[in-house]
C-alpha cells in the first residue's frame, strides 16, 4: 500500500509529535509514504504521480478535502477558500442582511485571523450560535461575535492507533487511549439517545468480531502444513 501526500507531514493540523506518530504507525503497517508529491492522473491499472512516476496500482483512493455544497452556487453569493461562503464573526453573510452561513458551506474565521477546519463540533457551535443570533437580531438586540471552544482534534490511524490533542493547549493522548477518545467524541457528536446507542453497539461488536476473525487466521495458520 503506498501513500501520496503533496504536504509535508501527514495531519497537517496536529503537532509534529502526532505528526511522527503517525508516520511510524502506518510504515510499520507496511505503508509506503511519500511527501511532496501529487496524483497527476490515474489509469487502468496504474497512476502517474507529478513528478512524472508511475505506480502500478488496480485500486486508487482519492481524498481532497471538503469544498461548499451544490447550493452554494445557488444562493448567488459569490463563493470563497473551498467553494464555501465567507461570513463575518457574527455568522451573516457580509452584503445579505438576515443571512448566516454555518458548518462546512462556510469559511468561519477563527480568532487569529484564519479559517477554522470543516469539523462536526465546529458546525454544531456555530449552528448552535447563529439561532442564538437570529433570536437576538429579531428581538432588535446586538448580534454576538461567535467564540468556538475548541475541544481538540482526533484521527484514528488503526486498529488501537489514533492521536488526541485535547484542549487549546493541544495536550496529546496516543495509542488505545487515543482510540477511545476518537470513538467516545463521534459518539457524543452523534443527534439523539438511539443513535448513539446504535453506534456503540456496532462499534463495539465490528471491534470484537474483528478480534475474533484475527485470532482465528492465527490459529489457522500454526497448524497449516508447510
Amino acid at each position: 500500500m503506498r501513500l501520496v501526500d503533496l504536504g509535508h507531514a501527514l495531519l497537517a493540523p496536529f503537532t509534529d509529535r502526532s505528526h511522527r506518530y503517525a508516520l511510524d504507525k502506518l510504515t510499520a503497517m507496511g505503508v509506503d509514504v511519500t511527501f511532496g508529491v501529487a496524483m497527476a492522473s490515474v489509469d487502468v491499472g496504474s497512476a502517474t504521480l507529478s513528478d512524472g512516476s508511475s505506480v502500478v496500482t488496480d485500486t486508487v483512493i482519492w481524498a481532497g478535502g471538503i469544498s461548499g455544497a451544490s447550493l452554494v452556487d445557488l444562493t448567488g453569493i459569490p463563493a470563497g477558500r473551498g467553494e464555501r461562503i465567507d461570513v463575518a464573526a457574527d455568522l451573516t453573510v457580509p452584503g445579505h442582511p438576515g443571512v448566516f452561513a454555518v458548518g462546512d458551506v462556510a469559511n468561519v474565521p477563527d480568532a487569529a485571523g484564519g479559517t477554522l477546519p470543516q469539523l462536526g463540533s465546529v458546525a454544531q457551535q456555530t449552528g448552535v450560535w447563529a439561532g442564538k443570533n437570529i433570536r437576538a437580531m429579531r428581538d432588535g438586540a446586538t448580534l454576538v461575535p461567535f467564540r468556538y471552544h475548541d475541544k481538540g482534534i482526533t484521527a484514528m490511524i488503526g486498529r488501537n492507533a489514533a492521536v488526541a490533542e485535547v484542549g487549546p493547549h493541544r495536550h496529546q493522548m496516543e495509542g488505545p487511549f487515543a482510540f477511545a477518545a476518537w470513538l467516545g467524541l463521534h459518539g457524543v457528536l452523534l443527534s439523539g439517545f438511539h443513535d448513539r446507542v446504535d453506534a456503540v453497539m456496532n462499534w463495539a461488536d465490528d471491534y470484537v468480531h474483528h478480534a475474533r476473525a484475527g485470532a482465528r487466521g492465527l490459529e489457522a495458520a500454526r497448524h497449516r502444513p508447510s
